[in-house]
């Protein structure tokens, strides 16, 4: 399965890594490159936007701070509803409410 996911910080880093080592095929974004370093060197693959994020993934996951990062990386210009196809899916993990 494709999936993406956007936000590996404390809590998306685990979740994302556990993904990749699930064997799927993984998409991943953050506003720190860096984070992702060691997902990118175990074969996940960098997206430049959320749109894209979600353009290549079946399956969309975010883990971000709250609900203003939420609504920027999914409602904003580019973001994960720009590229959702119709028979995709968006999961927020988002951890505050």
């Amino acid at each position: 399965m494709d999936i993406g996911f956007i936000g590996v910080g404390n809590m998306g880093f685990g979740m994302a890594n556990n993904i990749l080592k699930a064997g799927h095929k993984l998409v991943v974004n953050d506003l720190r490159r860096d984070a992702a370093g060691p997902l990118l060197e175990d074969g996940a693959t960098w997206a430049e936007t959320a749109q894209e994020v979600a353009a290549q993934s079946e399956v969309t996951f975010t883990s971000l701070p709250g609900p203003p990062e939420m609504e920027a990386v999914v409602m904003g210009d580019k973001g994960v509803l720009a590229g959702l196809s119709p028979d995709n899916v968006y999961i927020d993990l988002s951890t505050r409410g």
